[in-house]
Order: C-alpha cells, then structure tokens, then sequence
C-alpha cells in the first residue's frame, strides 16, 4: 500500500500491510520500518478447529541501499481452539521465522512496471502446532503497474520448498491486488490469493482491506478476508500499523 501526503524529500511510506501479498517496493537506504500486527481466525462449525488467534505478527525492514532492503518476519503468538466429539481444548504457542532480501530489478519510469524479488529463508523455530518443522526455502517476484484514476494492480508469484508427508515438495502461490487511492492519505484494496500452479488449486483467498497514512512515517491498516474451497480456516480479520524511522 502507497499512499500520497504531500510534497517530501523522501518516498512515501510503502507496508507488506495489509493483505496476503508482499509490496514490490523498499524502505529506501538507512531507512528501518517495522510492521505489526494481530489477527483472528474462524473455521466452519464442521471443522475441529474453531478458532485462531495470532498476535504480535512483526516485521522488521533495513534499505541497506537504494535497490537492496534486508528483512526478518515473524508471525507471533498463536492461540488455537480445538472442539471434537463434543470436547475442546487450546494450543499455543510461536511461529516459525522467516529471514530474506528484497532487491530492485526493474521501475516503472523506466521499464513501465515496478519489479523486485525476494528470496528468503524460514527457520522452524515455532510450536509443533505452527511450524513447518522444516528450514524452507522460498522465492518471491513482487510486481505493480499504475494505472489511471488513482488505481494500481500489482501481484505475487512465490514457490516455497517445504516438506509434507511426501518429502521434500514445492509449493506455489500467486496473488493479483487491486488498489485505489480514495482520498490523499487512504487507499483501499482487493485481492485475490491461491496455488493455480497445481498442488493445493482448490485453496483461494479474497480480502480487502484499507490502509491510513496518518504521517509521513506511520500508516494503520485493517483488512478481512474468506477463503473457499479449503478445510481449514474460512475467514480472518486483521489490523496492524507501519512505523518508519529514517
């Protein structure tokens, strides 16, 4: 999410927040942002699993130069509700860590669509119940294009190695954001999330959500989402907050 708020010596303030998707932008050189968050989860009445809560999401950015940024992740704290046969009963505890680089490949000026990738490295340093419990390898392609009235479209492609009960697997995802600015410090987005490449094709993802640039160094965010055709969780709410120092 980019959002305009005046004339300034430095970019705007651009967030992986909200949605699924990563923004294909960087913080900038010497620039450190952190974006956190929280968000709760539900299942449908038929799945064991009722209910997730998740907070402290956090994310810590560093522009080591104007085309290089370095970044870790973590997605928090989880609390599970789990009801079968009549009987439930929690589980908590942290997720995995994700460490990785995002780099500048292309810009809109010159080649008429921004391009950054971004390969990473996930460390399963969580609970049983929210790791991967394997050390995977991922790759990500960040793209957006302007277009008129105020809209941009922008996308992810990211294929994950991971582990399943198969061995060694690749999975991939893809995700294609619609964004309008609807005043010079709000924009609101729609996005549409899945794996079209073959494993997991009946997992998809729409949410929406609205961002705030309250300053020139701060923006807050909240977003929902449902997703369909999966047997897990079918709907999430989330709000979070950037902070910039430069």
């Amino acid at each position: 999410m980019a959002v305009s708020v005046g004339a300034q010596s430095v970019a705007p303030l651009t967030s992986n927040r909200p949605g699924i998707g990563n923004s294909e932008a960087l913080v900038g050189r010497g620039m450190i942002q952190v974006e956190g968050g929280m968000q709760v989860e539900g299942a449908p009445q038929q799945s064991d699993q009722q209910w997730t809560e998740t907070w402290g999401q956090l994310t810590m950015r560093f522009g080591l130069t104007p085309r290089v940024e370095i970044f870790s992740t973590w997605d928090g704290l989880s609390v599970t509700r789990l009801e079968a046969g009549g009987a439930s009963h929690m589980v908590g505890g942290g997720n995995d860590v994700l460490v990785g680089t995002k780099l500048a490949v292309m810009t809109e000026a010159r080649h008429h669509v921004t391009l950054s990738v971004e390969p990473s490295w996930s460390f399963p340093v969580g609970a049983d119940a929210f790791s991967s419990n394997s050390n995977d390898g991922s790759f990500r392609v960040l793209w957006a294009r302007s277009l008129p009235s105020d809209w941009s479209v922008s996308g992810n492609l990211l294929s994950t190695r991971t582990s399943g009960t198969a061995g060694r697997l690749w999975h991939n995802e893809a995700s294609l954001s619609l964004t309008r600015a609807v005043a010079p410090t709000v924009s609101a987005f729609a996005e549409l999330s899945g794996g079209p490449l073959g494993n997991r094709a009946d997992v998809w993802t729409l949410d929406a959500g609205a961002a705030w640039v309250a300053g020139p160094d701060v923006q807050w965010d909240v977003s929902a989402g449902h997703t369909f055709k999966d047997r897990g969780n079918v709907w999430f709410v989330s709000a979070g907050v950037s902070l910039r120092r430069r």
